[in-house]
């Protein structure tokens, strides 16, 4: 498979770009590629480029040579706001989120989530999630990385939020629940909330249904952790709603 790589830079053809020591790292060293090597580029934009490496370096360069119109994005927009959990459980719902085809992704400060990190903590984590979301989409064939954003609280959600259908997947909705293959096509677009590890409080899902509009939905009869649901719940909307299967 010809590598992907996502640059933060205009792609024109014969315009040479230097990649970071990392992506050096990994093609040079790892897959053992050389000059005049065929490499993919995207930048976030509609389509992606056929390009090669022009010099290994270092720096090494690319550059573009062909526009590829097209590309694997999905058809149905998603936002996910996840409970913000342990770095692991998190890192790995981002990833898998990502190649399942989520659009948008807002990590939410809860009763029973993680505290709130520090400045400092917080950029960390924002870096490596990004880098990861990038992986990600570059492994899948995506051209458009999704918008990560910074941890929020309930008090700014709302703001944040789109028209789309909301949907609030809670372990205790039971039989009270609606079920996903009974809800009405959502449109272009569907907002899904998953909790923390230690669930949502009464309280936060009196909220999230009342003032922010969610409507609780059930997974059926297992209490799946918090990444494993995040994974599911954008695997069966892409799965009923969008362009998977």
């Amino acid at each position: 498979m010809t590598p992907r790589l996502f640059v933060c830079h205009p792609l024109r053809a014969g315009e040479r770009i230097a990649l970071e020591e990392s992506e050096r790292h990994r093609l040079v060293r790892t897959l053992r590629l050389r000059c005049g090597d065929a490499v993919t580029l995207f930048n976030g934009e509609p389509g992606e480029w056929r390009g090669v490496i022009a010099e290994a370096g270092p720096p090494l360069t690319v550059e573009p040579v062909e526009f590829l119109a097209g590309g694997r994005d999905p058809t149905l927009s998603v936002t996910l706001i996840l409970g913000l959990t342990k770095s692991g459980s998190i890192e790995l719902a981002v990833q898998k989120a990502v190649e399942a085809g989520v659009d948008r992704l807002i990590p939410l400060l809860t009763r029973y989530g993680v505290s709130r990190p520090d400045a400092r903590q917080s950029e960390n984590k924002s870096r490596r999630l990004h880098r990861i979301a990038v992986e990600a989409a570059q492994q899948c064939g995506r051209t458009r990385v999704p918008d990560l954003l910074d941890p929020v609280g309930w008090e700014d959600l709302e703001g944040l939020l789109d028209a789309f259908p909301r949907l609030l997947f809670w372990e205790q909705a039971g039989d009270q629940g609606a079920r996903l293959r009974a809800l009405p096509h959502p449109g272009s677009g569907v907002t899904l909330l998953i909790g923390p590890e230690g669930g949502l409080t009464a309280e936060e899902v009196d909220l999230a249904r009342d003032r922010l509009g969610f409507v609780t939905v059930s997974l059926g009869p297992r209490i799946l952790r918090a990444e494993t649901a995040a994974i599911v719940t954008v695997a069966a909307c892409q799965l009923l709603w969008g362009d998977m299967g």
